[in-house]
């Protein structure tokens, strides 16, 4: 205790776990009264953009905050102008689960400049992803880089990654429940009384969970993609993408050019299948899974015919490209225990099996599922109390993933929502025009106002 104007204070202890000195008291379980954001060197695109950049400590398990702490990679990137207020930050939640929000740093250091003129923008890397405490899988990695043809979740590669993570993690500690607790650890280390959530695809799911455990923390948020967490994947990734690979080829028939190169969009899959270079164990699959990726977004949609028209004649180089690795160990944590294990999983592969696409990406994840640890269950998953927080929905017509229907499944528990479908949209929006002049310009005016009447929608409908 301290003294000060005759009163008695708590002192507050602050441990400095990036010293070299103590970080093996924080892993050993000195636990802070209260989070702080621990500031560390930027790297050069987030120096060149004015970037604070730093850590927060977070208990691996919140059930037991004396114990292990894992660090958050935190990038705040100021806001250019005056803000509309100085107590409040919009927040990025990336999708997957696996992928990393400060990715996102070079878009706003350059064409979402807009989006940080009256606020700050923090982008915190998700428990798992990025650089806080990432859960991903080296032998798998290698393999992918290795052979492309690769299958999905080789058993023995699962079960080596989840003995190898369990040595210095707890898997089971890695949940939506846990992410959204850590945002509003994030929140509270960074001196923020409201947050703006900008959501993506899985993001959505943990959004939805911030809003229904911290409702008083949230100014407004914009949902694009919405997996309610009873959807979560791969539940219905048969099924969505089907639907979608069905209107590529109804909008490819309307096309001239697109129709009068190499027959139509399903006799194109099928030369392509017959090419296929043989030797690949389910390469089949393997190929129907490259395809259904190549639906998320409308540039990539927009491709995919073209794609086609070279794998029919042996050219696959178009599929073979691939991005930036996401952290599977983290993937594997959430939806075995949040998705597999809440499913009924013969069902849904049977259903799955009815499609093009079949049940290739369900029966590898159950068998996954089989050798990775497994979370207790958690009872408030699928529970969304009703709400005022304003919420702006944004869907795809044409998305593989969530079908814009689903926004149905939670919009009904907000009070203030708005719903917008993008008639040519995907599971997001690249590769349509009016991102900044549209897109972004409508995110911005409803965060401004955390009004869903506020923006002009009108101009979604010209996307194209």
């Amino acid at each position: 205790m301290s003294a000060g104007s005759g009163k008695l204070q708590p002192v507050v202890l602050r441990v400095n776990c990036r010293s070299l000195a103590v970080i093996g008291l924080c892993a050993a379980g000195v636990a802070r009264a209260a989070p702080v954001f621990e500031p560390h060197e930027c790297g050069a695109t987030a120096s060149a953009a004015g970037a604070r950049c730093g850590t927060v400590y977070v208990p691996e398990n919140h059930a037991k905050p004396h114990g292990r702490m894992i660090p958050l990679n935190v990038i705040v990137l100021p806001a250019t102008g005056k803000p509309l207020d100085p107590k409040r930050a919009q927040y990025d939640l990336e999708g997957g689960p696996g992928f990393a929000a400060t990715r996102l740093l070079g878009f706003y250091a350059n064409d979402g400049a807009a989006y940080r003129e009256h606020r700050d923008i923090v982008l915190a890397d998700m428990r798992g992803t990025g650089a806080s405490n990432p859960l991903r899988c080296a032998g798998i990695e290698e393999l992918e880089d290795r052979d492309p043809w690769a299958p999905l979740y080789p058993p023995d590669l699962v079960a080596e990654c989840a003995q190898q993570l369990s040595v210095a993690n707890d898997p089971t500690a890695y949940s939506t429940a846990a992410a959204a607790r850590d945002i509003d650890l994030v929140r509270r280390a960074l001196g923020y009384t409201a947050l703006d959530l900008d959501a993506t695809s899985y993001g959505t799911t943990l959004a939805l969970r911030y809003i229904a455990d911290f409702p008083r923390a949230v100014h407004a948020a914009v949902l694009t993609g919405t997996v309610p967490a009873s959807r979560t994947p791969p539940r219905y990734h048969a099924q969505a993408a089907e639907r979608a690979l069905l209107q590529l080829a109804l909008d490819c028939e309307k096309d001239g050019p697109c129709s009068g190169q190499g027959g139509d969009l399903h006799a194109r899959l099928l030369a392509a299948v017959r090419q296929l270079p043989p030797g690949h164990p389910l390469i089949g699959d393997v190929f129907m899974e490259k395809v259904r990726k190549q639906l998320y977004s409308p540039e990539g949609a927009r491709a995919l015919p073209g794609l086609l028209e070279h794998a029919a004649h042996g050219d696959f180089d178009g599929f073979l490209r691939r991005g930036d690795h996401a952290a599977d160990g983290l993937y594997l944590s959430i939806t075995c225990a949040e998705s597999l294990a809440r499913m009924d999983v013969p069902l849904a592969i049977a259903e799955s099996a009815d499609t093009g696409f079949g049940a290739y990406r369900l029966e590898r994840q159950r068998d996954a599922c089989a050798r990775w640890p497994i979370a207790p269950r958690d009872p408030q998953l699928f529970e969304q109390p009703a709400s005022d927080v304003p919420v702006l929905f944004l869907g795809g017509a044409h998305d593989p993933v969530s079908p814009p229907e689903w926004i149905d499944d939670v919009a009904g528990k907000f009070r203030r929502h708005r719903s917008v479908v993008v008639a040519e949209g995907a599971h997001g929006f690249d590769g349509l025009s009016g991102l900044d002049t549209c897109l972004d310009t409508a995110v911005i005016r409803f965060f401004d106002s955390g009004d869903v009447a506020a923006p002009d929608y009108a101009c979604f409908q010209n996307m194209k």
